[in-house]
């Protein structure tokens, strides 16, 4: 390894203290994003950060709001190339999920104030993606303390919304509209240190079944046959929560078909078999009161798919499967169930970058030197605003320090201290093989 490489890997091995109370500090601002638009409280970090960036000496720190409030700021902050080279981007989401009074209960640490035990920092956002951030960050930081010139520019970039899916709107697709571009990026999601090349994609439908109530002293007639001149079922009422089984059982059931129809042949072995799920998420039923057999049901289902497939394909699939279903029903074929999509979310696959990109090979050089291990490439099973900067003609891998297995979104997520310090290594590697 020769010495310009080493001098980067010593600086922030000497640093990894003040790297991690660096860290330490980001999860102590609550930039909390519920997941709905329009609702994250990103403004306090990235004024923070955004200053802190300026004072550890980027040629050029942009600090804007997307959003209509103008309270929710992204920042590029840029280390200006001399020409002649390759530009780089490092994207990392600074929001993070909430923790509600009933997850507060199940931590052993306070999310909001990074503790460390055992090697590990705990607190929200440690893995999903403060850490990743922080990584990129002090990567940048090498290069700038350690007075390096580069050819191309490289950006680093804190961006807002991610966990809300706004990264088509007041996120990281802002950054592409104002002109930040390069010919590859990394995202820092928690990969544990693999390449991630490609994403699935999501979106949620609705279906709405319609009953028909009456009196819950009438249950036995709607649901038992009668002798004769009583009346009884659809006659009488339809219990729509009940008539809902029968449609959770048909999507249960193509779930398991599209997971024998597809496979991805990327997907580690160690996140599982069934990564394109069907899954009920949210589900509401009855008129009024106690005693009433309930006239509605409303279910609401998030559908993961592979990244080869166009969602509006399995949109008339699934909406053939309900009719058909319904087609075999008296009730159904006069009722047939309301069937909308897509509801609250679309989010689509990124564009796959291929394992031979030229990016993603210097990447996993910059990996191997660091560790003596052949990178791993594989496919990611969550969400990210890769798919925003692929779409914008970006070329983008995932690659960062931590995992799904972390307590992302859940009770004491944490992340690897000795993995946060490489992760920042590895990126500064890639930078001088990129940018010079």
């Amino acid at each position: 390894m020769n010495s310009l490489y080493q001098k980067v890997i010593e600086y922030i091995d000497r640093q990894k203290t003040d790297l991690v109370d660096f860290l330490s500090k980001l999860i102590g601002f609550p930039s909390v994003n519920p997941g709905m638009p329009g609702q994250g409280k990103e403004l306090e970090l990235q004024q923070w950060l955004s200053e802190k960036l300026r004072q550890f000496g980027f040629d050029e720190v942009d600090c804007w709001s997307a959003d209509p409030k103008i309270e929710r700021p992204n920042i590029v902050a840029t280390i200006k190339g001399s020409g002649g080279g390759k530009s780089l981007i490092l994207n990392g989401h600074c929001d993070v999920v909430p923790v509600n009074e009933k997850e507060l209960e199940k931590w052993d640490t306070d999310p909001w104030s990074a503790t460390i035990k055992n090697g590990r920092l705990f607190g929200r956002g440690a893995s999903d993606m403060k850490g990743g951030l922080t990584a990129m960050i002090w990567a940048a930081k090498a290069i700038i303390d350690n007075e390096i010139d580069l050819k191309g520019d490289l950006f680093v970039e804190s961006v807002v919304g991610e966990e809300s899916g706004e990264g088509e709107t007041v996120g990281t697709n802002s950054t592409l509209q104002r002109g930040y571009k390069a010919p590859f990026a990394i995202i820092g999601e928690p990969t544990s240190c693999e390449i991630k090349v490609r994403t699935p994609g999501v979106f949620f439908f609705e279906l709405e079944i319609q009953g028909k109530e009456t009196h819950i002293c009438n249950r036995n007639q709607v649901i038992f046959p009668q002798k004769h001149g009583v009346s009884s079922g659809s006659k009488i009422g339809v219990d729509a929560i009940t008539s809902s089984i029968q449609f959770m059982q048909l999507f249960q059931k193509i779930e398991l078909q599209w997971n024998q129809r597809w496979q991805d042949e990327l997907l580690p072995e160690e996140e599982g078999v069934g990564s394109f799920t069907i899954g009920p998420c949210f589900i509401e039923g009855g008129t009024y009161g106690a005693a009433v057999v309930p006239g509605s049901c409303r279910i609401v289902y998030n559908v993961r798919y592979p990244w080869w497939l166009k969602d509006e394909d399995l949109w008339q699939e699934l909406k053939r499967y309900v009719d058909a279903l319904a087609s075999t029903d008296d009730w159904f074929r006069k009722n047939p169930p309301k069937f909308k999509v897509p509801v609250i979310r679309r989010w689509q696959p990124m564009i796959e970058t291929p394992v031979d990109h030229p990016g993603a090979r210097t990447l996993a050089a910059a990996f191997e030197k660091l560790t003596g291990n052949k990178a791993r490439f594989s496919s990611f099973k969550g969400l990210t605003d890769a798919t925003f900067l692929t779409r914008g003609g970006v070329p983008t891998v995932l690659f960062g320090p931590g995992s799904h297995d972390c307590g992302i979104h859940g009770p004491n997520e944490y992340i690897s201290i000795d993995e946060l310090i490489l992760c920042a290594k590895i990126y500064a590697v890639m930078i001088l093989d990129w940018c010079r």
